[in-house]
């Protein structure tokens, strides 16, 4: 893989990581009801939308960091 592609690949991880790490704990503390939920898709309940948003950002994590 060629060096630049390598960073931006890693550039989009480390954002990936830390939207992730701040939607679980955004998450966690909805479900302790300190902060609101706000996220909401028509038909879906609170919980599983932030917690959709979670995994979409490590799966997107993931993606960057496979075969670096």
């Amino acid at each position: 893989m060629p060096r630049k592609t390598r960073k931006l690949r890693q550039a989009i991880g480390a954002g990936a990581l830390t939207l992730a790490a701040a939607l679980i704990a955004w998450l966690s503390l909805g479900m302790l009801a300190v902060a609101p939920l706000v996220l909401q898709l028509p038909g879906e309940s609170l919980l599983r939308t932030h917690a959709a948003a979670a995994v979409a950002s490590l799966l997107v994590a993931a993606w960057a960091y496979w075969d670096v």
